[in-house]
């Protein structure tokens, strides 16, 4: 593999993209350029409704699995060819290391508008953050598990989160959840593997596009947003409030710079 896809230009991450459509590994949609990239549904032989690198990519409204059903397949569309290969990447990683078949999210694609009916131009819009919200897998004796962030680690009641929320006044004193005695030991390390993963390709400790420097840890300051990360912010969008169901990451500054 390469550089992260953060320390990475357009233009070198759009050819990465192209030798990849090249190996079949994936397939890309329409016009595309090192200005913006839509994935096509393809299973390594043929078309096949949101399949990216052989993990099936739907919308999960609920943000839950106890509610409601994922959306029909689709591979997400207009983004920055840098989001698009890290999303590739992290594709390929969940189906080699936990037979991952799924990918359920709460934003991908770029585009849309905000509240008010604008042409939305944060990285969301331009298509360069995922809103991560959980995998459907397969065992090696063909069983099916599924995670959530809502329902395996967001809503989870542990001492330190009695309830499953941080209480009031924990400020940024927070650490990962699932880091004790009581947690399952296979959910507790998937998710901190995934961590892991997210932060060697999106943005992490800071907005520029820096290298492999030593990664940040759940619980610490970071530009990948969870329900255990430090920063509080009730109500709004912002902070581990609104990220109790899905993971932010993201591409480049959170704001309007392309």
């Amino acid at each position: 593999m390469s550089d992260p896809a953060r320390a990475m230009s357009k233009e070198d991450a759009y050819a990465e993209l192209l030798d990849l459509q090249s190996g079949d590994v994936i397939r890309l949609e329409g016009a595309s350029s090192p200005d913006g990239v839509s994935l096509d549904g393809w299973d390594g032989e043929q078309p096949q409704d949101g399949n990216v690198a052989g993990v099936v990519i739907r919308y999960l409204a609920s943000g839950t699995l106890r509610i409601g059903q994922p959306g029909h397949p689709s591979a997400p569309d207009r983004l920055d060819p840098r989001n698009a290969l890290a999303l590739v990447r992290l594709c390929q990683w969940l189906k080699d290391t936990y037979n991952v078949v799924e990918l359920y999210h709460l934003g991908i694609s770029g585009g849309g508008v905000d509240e008010q009916g604008r042409p939305r131009i944060d990285c969301h819009g331009h298509g360069r953050a995922v809103d991560f919200v959980g995998v459907k897998a397969v065992t090696q004796d063909g069983e099916p598990w599924a995670f959530t962030v809502n329902d395996n680690w967001g809503t989870v009641s542990t001492p330190a989160t009695p309830g499953g929320t941080w209480p009031p006044g924990t400020g940024a004193g927070t650490s990962y959840r699932l880091d004790n005695e009581n947690a399952d030991p296979f959910t507790r390390d998937f998710w901190r593997a995934l961590y892991e993963f997210i932060a060697s390709e999106w943005q992490d400790r800071t907005d520029r596009p820096d290298g492999l420097d030593t990664p940040t840890s759940i619980g610490e300051r970071s530009y990948i947003m969870h329900p255990d990360h430090p920063a509080t912010a009730p109500g709004t969008k912002h902070g581990r409030e609104a990220h109790k169901n899905h993971i932010h990451m993201q591409i480049g500054v959170t704001g309007t710079a392309a």
